[in-house]
């Protein structure tokens, strides 16, 4: 099984202020997260079902404070906590944030791509 610290994974910048380092390790992404306060990651992903994320995210939260936006409920994940969201989530970095997270590559794939296309469209975070 790979290993790795986080400075051994690539780094890779999803849209200015939001940035991993990332790898695919046998059909799971490993990413190290980092964002800044204020981020609001929903228009980022119209286009997917119900315009929010499809794939679920098992992590652990180091610093900040982050909102999952589920439609009929919000759910507040703090530093020190591990967490799992659901698909069918929008995320707001209320404080910068810094996260250790596992994600099925294939999901993630499909949402990266429409990020990248809204984001080439002029969306940002």
């Amino acid at each position: 099984m790979p290993s790795a610290s986080r400075d051994e994974l690539p780094l890779q910048e999803i849209v200015p202020g939001y940035s991993t380092r990332i790898a695919d390790w046998g059909g799971i992404t490993v990413a190290f997260e980092s964002a800044k306060a204020g981020q609001d990651a929903s228009s980022l992903v119209k286009g997917l079902p119900d315009d929010r994320c499809q794939a679920p995210h098992w992590g652990y939260l180091f610093t900040g404070r982050i909102v999952i936006d589920y439609g009929d409920r919000q759910e507040t994940i703090v530093a020190g906590q591990a967490y799992y969201v659901a698909p069918g989530h929008k995320v707001i970095f209320e404080e910068d944030s810094d996260a250790l997270e596992f994600t099925p590559t294939a999901e993630l794939e499909k949402t990266f791509e429409v990020v990248r296309r809204n984001h080439a469209a002029g969306e940002s975070l």
